[in-house]
């Protein structure tokens, strides 16, 4: 983890403190048990886990709790989310924010959560072993900008942003330039500054091919079937 993400994730617990914990919580009895209740109150916020937090996190504010309810978990839901294989979808956490109506918050709660969303991509591209779609696309969806998200990809060898940068090429670079399906959820021009950053980048897959052919000889050919799925497309 990033020292960056560090920091946001210590913010969203001061920025949401203000929101405490209520001992009795409405919910739906058709969709929310006593038991599923208790299961918040077994631990301390930063103690609660997965299984502790993963069906609020599903329900909350549509049929359990309301708005400062969930400002009170979000912390540790967020910190779960972008720190574990958290078993609540990304599309569903970060969708609560959309449905809270998070851009009517305080303006501090706004920011906390912005550097948040930013801090936890940056983590993503360079630490992850995978190019995480869905964590791109929700996360574009909430900031609105991808040039922050594009500027924060910085493509190195020596972390797996290069390997993300392959793989985003090797998924979906043909989709990108004709069908555009799987990114139906960025606009023209997003999707425009994001092919043009990635051939403004191209050139590090040559470079990546030679860094990686003794050291990596999977990923060497991976990077080189991507080249040609480039070239191929340009």
């Amino acid at each position: 983890m990033t020292n960056e993400l560090k920091i946001a994730i210590e913010d969203l617990y001061k920025t949401f403190a203000i929101y405490p914990f209520k001992s009795s919580m409405g919910g739906c009895p058709c969709c929310v048990s006593n038991s599923d209740k208790e299961q918040l109150h077994t631990k301390q916020l930063r103690q609660l886990d997965e299984e502790d937090l993963s069906r609020y996190a599903f329900k909350a504010m549509t049929t359990w709790g309301h708005t400062d309810d969930f400002k009170h978990y979000l912390p540790r839901i967020f910190e779960l989310l972008a720190t574990t294989n958290f078993i609540v979808d990304t599309f569903v956490v970060l969708g609560k924010l959309e449905y809270g109506k998070w851009r009517t918050w305080t303006e501090n709660e706004q920011k906390s959560i912005t550097e948040f969303l930013l801090a936890w991509w940056t983590d993503l591209v360079k630490n992850k072993s995978y190019f995480d779609k869905e964590a791109f696309t929700e996360i574009y969806k909430l900031i609105g900008n991808i040039t922050q998200l594009l500027d924060r990809w910085k493509i190195n060898f020596d972390d797996n942003s290069f390997k993300n940068f392959v793989e985003l090429i090797y998924d979906y670079y043909n989709d990108l330039t004709n069908k555009k399906k799987e990114f139906k959820d960025l606009d023209e021009v997003s999707i425009d500054k994001l092919i043009e950053w990635i051939k403004l980048n191209s050139g590090k897959l040559e470079n990546g091919f030679f860094y990686f052919e003794e050291k990596d000889k999977e990923l060497a050919e991976k990077v080189s079937t991507t080249l040609y799925i480039f070239e191929r497309t340009v």
